[in-house]
């Protein structure tokens, strides 16, 4: 089903995608809370409905999703509480457990506050949700889950307040990138780990100074997709009018062109990796929610 701002999580090489909305114009029967599964494994589309998410929670895009422990869990956004018709931001996490029968939800510790539009990772077992819209303004604040509660992180965020950013995980390292905070882009990179906290990366600008010239002003953006495919991260699309690729590459710090995303140009997709493969789908472009998802193979010969 066509739709927007759907979060996707990946537990035991198997993609969990869910909730969402289409079109623009808000209702209960136009927000979700469903979820499929893809299993590249598998023959055919290899997707499969799966669980949706309880009638206790609602329905909501704009949230974000991590895995720890082998279980996805899907924390905040905005939408509809159970059977309300109120739609309002939202900091409640939902647990999700597959199995062969379709899986199950329960409901765990809420974020210490409503958020949407965030950034969300893994670094082990602990996950990690920071930045986005909390109901009044951006915040640039990160909270981490063990498991059982949320506690904030200690070590500060050092970047402005955003939403709309993107993240990946590399190497047990968060990194945030991109995203706007009233309407500016945000061109700083930074990457944190448990053991050094935060540290800044290059800027996504034109830098040329006495010690380095390069130009990575092409990979800001805001509303596109990031993901991890091995030791290298990515981020696509977003902006609106983007298809532009680029890679991460950890060891030294830079950013590289890679072939351009294959379907239309669009915001608030989703994205993720799965053994030597990215995938990209969803999102909306102009007014219209697309369906379609396209596989990236990041090792291909550049067109």
């Amino acid at each position: 089903m066509p739709r927007s701002e759907s979060v996707s999580f990946v537990i035991n090489n198997v993609a969990y995608v869910g909730t969402g909305r289409n079109p623009a114009a808000l209702s209960t029967n136009n927000v979700y809370g469903d979820f499929y599964a893809l299993d590249p494994s598998k023959t055919g589309s290899g997707w499969s409905p799966v669980t949706p998410m309880p009638t206790a929670a609602g329905v909501r895009y704009g949230a974000v999703a991590f895995a720890i422990n082998n279980k996805g869990y899907v924390c905040g956004g905005y939408g509809y509480v159970g059977s309300s018709t109120n739609s309002t931001y939202l900091s409640d996490v939902w647990e999700y457990t597959p199995s062969t029968s379709g899986g199950t939800w329960q409901k765990v510790a809420s974020l210490p506050t409503p958020l949407s539009g965030a950034v969300a990772g893994n670094i082990g077992n602990v996950g990690l949700v920071g930045c986005g819209f909390d109901g009044t303004s951006n915040t640039n604040i990160f909270y981490q889950f063990d498991g059982t509660k949320w506690s904030t992180l200690t070590n500060t965020y050092p970047g402005q307040p955003r939403s709309g950013a993107m993240s990946f995980v590399v190497n047990n390292q968060l990194y945030v990138v991109g995203g706007t905070n009233n309407n500016v882009a945000a061109t700083e990179v930074y990457a944190y780990n448990t053991s050094t906290g935060w540290t800044l990366k290059r800027y996504l600008r034109n830098v040329s100074n006495s010690t380095e010239s390069y130009d990575y002003s092409a990979v800001s953006r805001s509303l596109g997709v990031g993901f991890t495919v091995n030791d290298k991260g990515y981020v696509a699309v977003g902006s609106s009018t983007l298809t532009t690729c680029y890679e991460y590459n950890p060891l030294d710090d830079t950013w590289t062109l890679k072939n351009p995303f294959l379907g239309s140009a669009r915001n608030s997709a989703v994205g993720f990796g799965i053994g030597n493969y990215g995938y990209v789908g969803l999102g909306y472009s102009g007014t219209t929610r697309l369906s379609d998802f396209y596989r990236f193979a990041p090792n291909d010969a550049q067109e």
